[in-house]
């Protein structure tokens, strides 16, 4: 069951911008999170497509890097892998290939589980995976992980970054918490969904 066009464009913003936010938490990294030329070249390729929304070129450049973050060690390079996979999910939602796009998210989210969290970038994670799951129709799915996404914006915005970064935060956060309502609204439970928008609207 796919939701608004409105709360399309919601949840993508949101993710880009925390994807965004990965690629600068990724300079206060360990050694041991040190990237190649040639890995960064794909990976600047396939966000590019993806701001410009070409899903086609995204979706073949964006699993080229995820395919390659595969080749980590799962018990390094969190920051770069999670990155990855969100970016690839968000291109397949671009060209809206939902299931696949649910794998990507689960890939991503596998990450934060491991113990990588970093408030905003483990938010991305579970975000894309909402819209992935909201659009190939499991609201359910998408509600249990919009509370986790939401969990850990809260954390982002009084962590140490929340304070330089108090608007874009407030905004996304904003963002999840009307695309939260949507969706319980679409579940049927009107009393949630209106206590998420008076959440959102104090924003």
């Amino acid at each position: 069951m796919k939701l608004s066009i409105l709360a399309t464009a919601f949840i993508l913003g949101g993710v880009f911008t925390h994807a965004q936010d990965v690629t600068v938490t990724a300079k206060d990294t360990t050694p041991d999170d040190s990237v190649t030329q040639q890995f960064m070249a794909l990976d600047q390729e396939c966000r590019n497509y993806v701001s410009k929304h070409d899903a086609a070129n995204a979706v073949i450049a964006c699993k080229k890097v995820s395919d390659e973050a595969d080749k980590y060690d799962p018990k390094t390079h969190p920051i770069t892998r999670r990155g990855a996979y969100v970016f690839y999910a968000t291109a397949l939602i671009q060209a809206e290939k939902y299931q696949d796009a649910v794998k990507a998210g689960d890939k991503a989210v596998a990450v934060v589980l491991m113990g990588f969290d970093d408030g905003s970038g483990s938010n991305a994670a579970y975000f894309v995976r909402v819209q992935a799951r909201a659009d190939a129709g499991d609201l359910n799915g998408a509600d249990q992980d919009l509370e986790k996404a939401e969990k850990f914006e809260h954390a982002a915005l009084n962590g140490p970054a929340g304070q330089d970064l108090h608007g874009p935060y407030s905004k996304t956060l904003k963002w999840e918490l009307m695309f939260h309502a949507q969706v319980l609204a679409a579940m049927g439970n009107k009393d949630a969904a209106a206590k998420k928008s008076d959440e959102a609207s104090k924003l």
